[in-house]
């Protein structure tokens, strides 16, 4: 060990050359601080994200972390959260993030329910472009001799994805995740909030994944950025054999269903969500052209600029709200 944990003394403390500033969040994978580094006066802020130690005690998820994650160092795009470094400090592994000032689209997406509202339909199409884009910069990744990276991300879900108030949309653990979803995979409390926007060639056994796979979870997120609600909402005690059986079989809702004013959408979500992935788009430049032509017929000149303030307007009635239920 290299000193107390933030967690532990409830104040900023020292994790090599990062000052842990707060801990934002534990997630399955591990504890995520926000941290600032560099010389005084000229400290910049960043995201730490911490392996758990059972995690770290496994050798093969160790080795796979560092190879996927000294991949996503060499990541470098506007839809893509930068990864700075990948490092250890004592007995703990950590990954050093870009920090972006905003939300994931889980607390939009909570935060927007909770004020009875939806995200509109044109901004829902900008998130999904805007995904869709990182997505295809990632997977057509090459090795220095012209061979493809290979690039699949495994877990495009509300949680890693952000966007800032200024209107930037990132997608955020780029070849990290896929290490941490076959730590998971034989876990059946990792839940249907991952689950529910898996491909069916996940769920299957010999299923192959590869890129189309990704964007089976951008249908899926896009079809929640819709409606408001997750592509298949289930109980406290879920049938997860029943819900993968309707995964594979193609069984959803289309955003009609839920608001007829969303018709126009049907054949984007479903074409996205097509089981066989041979169905499906079969690059993300193809999803995120399809999804251009959709946004450009109902919102041509929309920009970061208009999701920025729609953000921003999100979080002062949050703060509203918050001040309310405090009183």
């Amino acid at each position: 060990r290299t000193g107390p944990r933030l967690t532990d003394v409830g104040r900023p403390a020292v994790f090599g050359r990062y000052l842990l500033i707060q801990r934002l969040s534990r997630g399955g994978m591990g504890e995520i601080f926000l941290a600032k580094h560099g010389l005084a006066g000229f400290e910049k802020l960043c995201v730490i994200k911490k392996v758990l130690p059972s995690l770290a005690e496994d050798e093969q998820f160790i080795s796979r972390f560092i190879d996927e994650a000294q991949v996503a160092i060499k990541l470098h795009h506007v839809n893509v959260a930068q990864v700075f470094e990948v490092g250890r400090v004592g007995d703990e592994y950590f990954l050093a993030l870009e920090y972006l000032e905003g939300r994931d689209l889980r607390r939009l997406l909570t935060v927007t329910a909770r004020q009875s509202r939806r995200i509109p339909a044109p901004l829902a199409l900008f998130i999904a472009r805007e995904m869709a884009n990182g997505l295809a910069y990632a997977h057509r990744r090459t090795h220095a001799d012209g061979q493809s990276l290979g690039l699949v991300h495994c877990d495009i879900s509300p949680p890693n994805v952000l966007v800032s108030f200024e209107g930037e949309t990132k997608i955020i653990d780029f070849g990290i995740a896929k290490s941490a979803l076959r730590a998971t995979a034989t876990d059946p409390k990792m839940g249907f909030g991952k689950f529910g926007y898996m491909a069916p060639e996940q769920l299957v056994r010999g299923g192959v994944v590869d890129a189309r796979t990704d964007l089976y979870a951008v249908g899926a997120v896009f079809f929640e950025l819709l409606t408001g609600e997750r592509l298949y909402e289930v109980s406290e005690n879920p049938d997860y054999r029943a819900l993968a059986r309707m995964v594979v079989k193609g069984e959803h809702r289309l955003p009609s269903q839920l608001d007829p004013a969303l018709a126009r959408f049907d054949a984007l979500v479903t074409r996205m969500l097509r089981p066989r992935p041979e169905e499906r788009f079969q690059t993300a430049a193809e999803l995120r052209d399809a999804v251009q032509e959709s946004l450009v017929a109902i919102a041509p000149t929309i920009s970061t600029d208009a999701l920025g303030s729609f953000l921003r307007e999100i979080g002062r009635a949050s703060c509203r709200e918050s001040v309310s239920l405090n009183v």
